[in-house]
């Protein structure tokens, strides 16, 4: 399986504190079944990036050849987790911070709102042969309020990244409520442990895995794990995709005459 979303990197974001938090996490991954991760990092200043992508590459460095001296067989890839902005529109080149080098950007929503601008980030971004990746809309509050306010996002071109941890109702049953619908309306494609430690928030993926299985079936929860996240990191397009569907409230209560 693959993690394509997980802060394993030390000292980089509010993740893995030490290399022996990393090494911790790497172990639950494997014993998760997880045999690629996405070292993910938050990255808010695009003007001012250099300093944290040259650290990155160092962390990374470094953590495979740790991960080799344990004999810990994951194999780490990179690619930032962006907070969306209006500058996105005008950046020249995303292969330092997309998944993997690919054409997938990984892009992440504040939690509480979508800005204004949103749609025409990801139009623009669209044209220019990128690909935002959503990252766990789910935990957003307006998505949780209108589902429908992310199948707009869907229907322009994005991806979604839903959270193994909301599957499983780890952040509240609105959290996850709101991961089954998008799950079940093909509005989220891939899975992402969004795992920052060791603990609480480790990179557990068989539990969600599980779930999916039973609730969506076994072929929903293979391509959102293993086909799917493969595609995205060989920077294929992905074909196939199943047609977002529109959510629909369920009908008001109404009572039966007896």
């Amino acid at each position: 399986m693959i993690d394509l979303h997980a802060h394993i990197l030390p000292e980089i974001d509010d993740g893995a504190d030490s290399f022996e938090q990393s090494l911790d996490m790497a172990r639950i991954a494997i014993q998760e079944g997880i045999e690629i991760m996405a070292a993910t990092y938050h990255l808010l200043d695009l003007k001012n990036m250099d300093s944290l992508l040259k650290k990155v590459q160092e962390q990374k460095k470094e953590l495979e050849a740790q991960l080799r001296q344990h004999n810990i067989d994951l194999e780490i890839i990179t690619g930032a987790e962006v907070y969306i902005s209006p500058i996105l529109m005008d950046k020249k080149d995303f292969s330092g911070i997309s998944i993997n080098g690919s054409r997938y950007l990984l892009m992440e929503l504040p939690m509480g709102d979508i800005p204004n601008y949103t749609e025409d980030v990801i139009y623009r971004l669209r044209l220019r042969g990128v690909v935002p990746v959503i990252a766990h809309p789910e935990r957003n509050i307006r998505i949780q309020e209108d589902p429908n306010r992310y199948y707009e996002l869907v229907d322009l071109g994005a991806l979604g990244q839903v959270n193994t941890g909301s599957i499983c109702g780890r952040f509240g049953s609105r959290v996850q409520k709101c991961a089954h619908i998008l799950i079940e309306h093909n509005l989220v494609h891939v899975l992402g442990t969004d795992a920052h430690s060791s603990g609480t928030r480790s990179p557990r993926m068989r539990e969600a895995i599980r779930l999916i299985s039973k609730l969506f079936g076994e072929e929903q929860a293979t391509q959102m794990a293993v086909h799917r996240p493969q595609a995205i990191i060989e920077d294929r397009i992905l074909e196939g995709l199943p047609e977002p569907e529109k959510y629909k409230k369920p009908n008001p209560l109404f009572f039966w005459k007896k």
